[in-house]
C-alpha cells in the first residue's frame, strides 16, 4: 500500500502539468483577450498595444505558460489581469467558502443516500422503495440550476420567503452560516444524490442474495446486524467510488451554485475570470481543482483497503 501511494503522489505532479498546459493553450487560443474586456467602448489599437505590453500578453502562448509555471512552482500563481490582485491572495481568502460547500454536499449526499438506498433494498417492491426510485428519478430528469431558480423565485412569489443570502463566516456567525449554507447544499447535492440511491439499492440487493448473507441469517443473527455489518460494508465499496467522483462533482457545481446564491467562493471567482478572459486565473483554479480531485481519489482508494482487507495495492 505504501509504494502505490508514493507512485500515486508521484504522477500529482504530471497530472497538473497536463491539465495547466491545456488549459492555457484553450485560454490563450480562444479569440479575444483580457484587453478586449478591460477597454470595452475606449478600445483602440495603440492603447490595446499599451496594456498587452503591460500585462505581458505579447509574449507567445509557450513562452507565457513556461513563465506561469515556472514561478508556480514557487508558490506564485500571479496576479489577476483584471483586479491585480496576488492570485494565491483570492484562493486562500476564498477557499474556506467552496470547500465548505463541497464537504457538506459529500456528506449530505452520503448521510441521506445511502440510507435511503439500503431500506429501499430491504424493502425492495414495497411503496418505500417505490417511493425513493420515483423521486429519485425526477430529480435526475431536472437540472440543478432549474432547482436553484425555482427556490429562489417561487417560495418568494407564493409564500413571500426567500432563502437566506449573503456569506457569513462560520466562526462568526456558526447558525447564521449554516443557514446560508443549507440551501445551495441541498441544490448541489441533489443530482448525485439520486444516483447513489440507485446505486446503493442495486449493489443492496446483490449483496443481500449471496450466499454468506443467507447464511448468516440462518444461523440466527437478526437482519439489522447482518445488513449492517456484513451487506452493507461490501455493498458500499462501489458507492465509495461514486461518492469520491462525486467530490469532483461538487466543485464543478459550485460555479453555478456559488454563482446564483452570491457565495464568495472559488467557483464564483473562477467563473468571473472565464467571462472576462482573465486566464491566469482559471488555470490556477483547474490546477488547485485538480489537485483536490486526485488527493479525494486516493483517499478513495485507501478507504477500499478499509472497507475490504482482501483488496491489495501492486
Amino acid at each position: 500500500m505504501t509504494t502505490y501511494i508514493m507512485r500515486r503522489l508521484l504522477l500529482v505532479p504530471v497530472t497538473l502539468l497536463i491539465l495547466s498546459f491545456g488549459t492555457a493553450m484553450i485560454m490563450r487560443l480562444t479569440p479575444g483577450d483580457v484587453v478586449d474586456y478591460q477597454l470595452q467602448n475606449s478600445y483602440t489599437p495603440e492603447r490595446a498595444d499599451e496594456l498587452r505590453e503591460h500585462l505581458g500578453l505579447n509574449k507567445g502562448p509557450f513562452e507565457a505558460y513556461w513563465d506561469w509555471i515556472s514561478n508556480a512552482f514557487q508558490g506564485n500563481f500571479g496576479r489577476s489581469f483584471v483586479s491585480y490582485t496576488p492570485i494565491s491572495e483570492e484562493i486562500e481568502r476564498r477557499f474556506p467558502v467552496t470547500i465548505q460547500l463541497v464537504v457538506l454536499t459529500v456528506l449530505v449526499q452520503a448521510v441521506i443516500a445511502i440510507p435511503l438506498g439500503a431500506i429501499a433494498a430491504v424493502r425492495q417492491n414495497g411503496l418505500g422503495d417505490h417511493s425513493v426510485r420515483i423521486i429519485s428519478v425526477i430529480v435526475l430528469a431536472v437540472p440543478s440550476f432549474v432547482i436553484a431558480v425555482f427556490v429562489l423565485k417561487f417560495p418568494a412569489i407564493w409564500w413571500g420567503w426567500f432563502p437566506p443570502l449573503g456569506y457569513v463566516a462560520f466562526q462568526d456567525d456558526p447558525l447564521r452560516n449554516m443557514q446560508v449554507y443549507s440551501i445551495p447544499v441541498v441544490v448541489n447535492a441533489l443530482a448525485l444524490m439520486a444516483t447513489l440511491i440507485r446505486l446503493t439499492r442495486t449493489e443492496m440487493l446483490e449483496v443481500l442474495r449471496q450466499d454468506y448473507v443467507r447464511t448468516a441469517l440462518a444461523k440466527g443473527l437478526r437482519q439489522p446486524t447482518v445488513i449492517q455489518r456484513h451487506a452493507l460494508k461490501n455493498a458500499l465499496i462501489p458507492v465509495i467510488t461514486v461518492l469520491g467522483l462525486s467530490f469532483g462533482g461538487a466543485l464543478g457545481g459550485v460555479v453555478i451554485v456559488e454563482s446564483i446564491f452570491s457565495l464568495p467562493g472559488l467557483g464564483l471567482y473562477a467563473l468571473d475570470a472565464v467571462r472576462q478572459e482573465d486566464y491566469l486565473v482559471v488555470q490556477t483554479f483547474v490546477v488547485f481543482s485538480g489537485f483536490m480531485f486526485v488527493m479525494v481519489n486516493l483517499a478513495v482508494d485507501i478507504v477500499y483497503a478499509w472497507l475490504n482487507p482482501r483488496i491489495q495495492y501492486a
